[in-house]
């Protein structure tokens, strides 16, 4: 597990249990509409947080909302038993292993220097000035991170209610360990579901298309990557735009993982794709990977 996330998903069940649950629950109603969420100070609301270490000389900051305190904010008792209630709840008030990995790739893949992240008043990395989205974000540390090297980035979940009382209070409480006179580049808070996403910021003047985007442990089912694959059809900008999906494997007992999701995106052709992270995690027994998403050299006639 990754320094400071939280234990893996709960529902790691075999196929039985996850068709008890399925039945239980009923057919998901993934229909939450796109809407844009505008911060409001929520005065008298206590946000705690903990530092969570993303690499040597870089630490950032997260806050805690227990199991418990996500069902009542969302007002769904399944949530304190669950990490995932499909079509309420996703898991965002959880901070899951892959995002960390996917921090550190950035990090490593785009010239951001650990040490030089909260101390530096003139940081230069190749985020500068490049549009991201986070999709799923959840607690949003790879948007996060990404904001402070010096990108504008747009952050996405699925609940309105994560967005208000996790994502962005995150946002501030990092960005204000930034030296003054850094610029701060504009953020944008979106909620609902994938499939209304991305046309909601390709028709309402949102700019659009994005030179990354960036998701964590969002592709645990087949349904969830044919939604989420939809999405960065839609938002990523041709002919460089990059997506980067952090991932286990398998998601056993709900069918997901890296391996299924490659398949799914070769079999769709728009995309090259490749791993271009591994962590072998031995305590789960599972492997961690990132995957790379890009335009092929020619541009699919999808995006002429």
């Amino acid at each position: 597990m990754a320094d400071g996330a939280e234990p893996a998903f709960r529902f790691n069940f075999g196929k039985e249990e996850s068709d008890r649950v399925q039945e239980e629950q009923g057919a998901p109603d993934y229909s939450e509409p796109a809407a844009e969420v505008v911060h409001r100070p929520q005065p008298g609301v206590a946000f705690f947080t903990e530092e969570v270490s993303i690499a040597e000389g870089l630490a950032l900051v997260k806050g805690i909302i227990s199991s418990d305190e996500a069902a009542t904010i969302l007002s769904d008792q399944r949530i304190a038993a669950s990490d995932l209630v499909p079509g309420k709840y996703e898991g965002g008030f959880k901070l899951w292993e892959c995002s960390l990995d996917l921090c550190t790739t950035l990090l490593d893949r785009y010239k951001v220097v650990p040490d030089r992240v909260l101390t530096d008043p003139e940081l230069t990395t190749e985020l500068n000035g490049k549009r991201v989205l986070e999709l799923g974000c959840g607690h949003g540390l790879p948007g996060i991170l990404a904001l402070m090297s010096g990108a504008e980035v747009h952050f996405q979940d699925y609940n309105q209610e994560v967005l208000r009382r996790l994502t962005i209070p995150n946002v501030i409480a990092n960005m204000v360990r930034l030296p003054r006179s850094r610029p701060r580049p504009p953020t944008r808070y979106f909620s609902g579901d994938w499939r209304l996403v991305g046309e909601h910021l390709t028709s309402r003047g949102y700019g659009g298309h994005y030179d990354f985007i960036l998701s964590s442990e969002s592709i645990y089912s087949v349904p969830a990557q044919e939604r989420l694959l939809e999405c960065i059809k839609q938002l990523l900008q041709p002919p460089h735009g990059v997506a980067l999906i952090a991932a286990k494997r398998y998601y056993f007992g709900v069918g997901g993982g890296t391996k299924s999701f490659r398949n799914l995106v070769e079999e769709d052709g728009i995309f090259e794709v490749s791993v271009v992270a591994q962590v072998d995690d031995k305590t789960s027994g599972n492997v961690r990977e990132v995957l790379m998403l890009k335009f092929p050299a020619a541009i699919h006639p999808y995006f002429l």
